[in-house]
């Protein structure tokens, strides 16, 4: 079902910035009867001006910029980007720890319209990834667009003028704006936290979280405890474990390690790569003179991520080898000493492979079983000024505290997002967060969000995940702008009825 639309009908519309002649200028004959109408003497799918902001600059920002530059072409719009850090990138301009990188193949995580033939490795860093984004900017222009260290702290719509409120901090400097449309680009990835735990602040070591990295701190024989075994804490431990003196990973939950380094590791079938994955240089330059040749790497690596998706329903063959298959391996990987025997029972799950997100880690199990590594089940009762009180009683001291422990993920808005007749996204999303397939919200006119509940992240590319909803963030923009419609917003009913559908497929998965 499309999105419900509102038509503006009143007599009053220039704040809809159309410039209508005075009825003394129009002939006898087609002065209005009714003066609730007015025929507009211009072309038909005239664009209206329009005024879009959007949150964020990561992946889903620029998309949105280069879809406004190329299929827009800026008519009659304008269209800006607050962005709360000092560059572009979201995430992945965020997130330096050592070993940061994305676990999906890099040919899959690059735009479809732009590739990328100096990807070193069949995984990017954080780093190549932000580089790409960043020359990815540039060659489309969309810097113009951008505005770092603004922060939005508030969106309210007001229905009388059909347009956002928008409140943005910047530095010492609070700025109002107004839009007609406004994009929410901020992702899930972006609102860190440390861990609610007794006695944070007392510490008076090194204190440090994944997405909040300090470059300059050495390692270099400390005693070191990692909280969290999630995508950051297996690429973490890995990498401070031979610098360390002494490393702890305190677990407080069981989790898969796919065999691989990544959620798709490479076949025999894909161009050379080392035993590091990096690719061969024959083959980075065949990438570089045959477009064509990467395309179809691409599609392979597409392929095999899609084909992957059979693991997650339930009772499928394809769970059942998965789990085969992991448990195979790390079981081996750990070995046959009673450490790794121990660590075994700890790590491998009951629950089914993908029920929580796959994480991937080169030498995390191999590193657990190292001399100077100790895995901790405890939990952790508070944090002292010398380390960590556990719940058995015992106190460890550390020089340094990694809390690779995430985000939050929960879809609340950071900010207050208030909607028609005071409807706060808040509120509406506290128990259950709904969104028509993950965009558009009801009661929130000329709202859209990327990456919202149940985007598919599981299936497939996210970056193509994002081109889609740029796509439809665009037909909508157009028809606002052409048809001389004032807002849109999903009706209830057809999001209600999404969800249903969604909610019944659903429990076939693992999820």
């Amino acid at each position: 079902m499309a999105p419900s639309l509102e038509v503006d009908r009143q007599p009053d519309i220039h704040h809809l910035g159309i410039d209508t002649p005075p009825y003394s200028d129009t002939p006898e004959s087609f002065k209005p009867t009714n003066a609730s109408y007015v025929i507009r003497e211009e072309p038909i799918r005239t664009r209206r001006p329009l005024r879009v902001v959007c949150m964020g600059a990561g992946y889903s920002g620029l998309m949105m910029a280069i879809v406004i530059s190329k299929q827009l072409q800026d008519s009659n719009l304008e269209f800006v980007i607050y962005e709360r850090n000092k560059d572009l990138g979201g995430t992945w301009l965020e997130n330096r720890y050592p070993g940061c990188q994305c676990d999906i193949p890099a040919h899959n995580y690059a735009y479809s319209f732009e590739q990328n033939p100096e990807w070193p490795n069949y995984y990017a860093t954080s780093v190549q990834i932000h580089d790409y984004l960043k020359k990815t900017s540039t060659k489309y222009n969309t810097d113009r667009y951008m505005n770092f260290d603004h922060e939005i702290q508030s969106a309210v719509w007001n229905e009388l003028d059909g347009k956002w409120n928008i409140t943005i901090q910047n530095g010492s400097r609070t700025i109002e704006d107004k839009c007609d449309v406004f994009i929410n680009a901020g992702g899930v990835l972006n609102a860190w936290k440390y861990p609610n735990i007794d006695g944070i602040e007392l510490f008076k070591g090194k204190l440090l979280h994944s997405a909040s990295w300090d470059e300059a701190y050495d390692f270099q024989d400390k005693k070191v405890a990692v909280i969290g075994i999630g995508s950051s804490g297996i690429q973490i431990v890995p990498k401070l474990a031979p610098v360390a003196s002494h490393l702890t990973s305190f677990v407080r939950s069981k989790t898969w390690i796919s065999p691989g380094p990544g959620i798709n590791e490479p076949t025999e079938n894909d161009p050379d790569t080392d035993d590091q994955h990096n690719y061969a240089p024959h083959v980075l330059q065949k990438f570089k003179d045959d477009p064509e040749y990467l395309l179809q790497h691409r599609r392979d690596v597409m392929d095999r991520r899609i084909d992957n998706f059979k693991r997650a329903h339930s009772a499928s063959e394809a769970q059942k080898k998965a789990q085969q298959l992991f448990t195979k391996t790390m079981t081996e990987r750990l070995g046959s000493s009673e450490k790794g025997k121990k660590l075994a029972e700890m790590l491998i799950p009951e629950f089914p492979v993908g029920c929580r997100r796959q994480t991937p880690g080169p030498n995390f199990l191999e590193t657990l079983i190292q001399p100077n590594v100790e895995t901790r089940w405890d939990d952790i009762a508070k944090i002292t000024e010398k380390g960590i009180l556990t719940k058995s009683g015992e106190e460890l001291e550390f020089d340094a505290i990694v809390c690779a422990t995430g985000f939050d993920t929960s879809f609340q808005p950071r900010f207050p997002i208030i909607g028609k007749d005071g409807a706060s996204l808040g509120a509406q999303w506290n128990d259950t967060p709904e969104a028509y397939f993950g965009i558009t919200v009801p009661n929130f006119p000329n709202y859209f969000c990327f990456i919202g509940p149940n985007f598919p992240i599981s299936n497939g590319s996210l970056v193509l995940g994002v081109q889609a909803v740029s796509s439809y963030i665009y037909n909508c923009i157009n028809k606002l702008q052409t048809e001389n419609v004032r807002s849109m917003e999903v009706m209830t009913e057809a999001c209600n009825d999404y969800n249903e559908h969604l909610q019944t497929y659903l429990q076939r998965t693992v999820w």
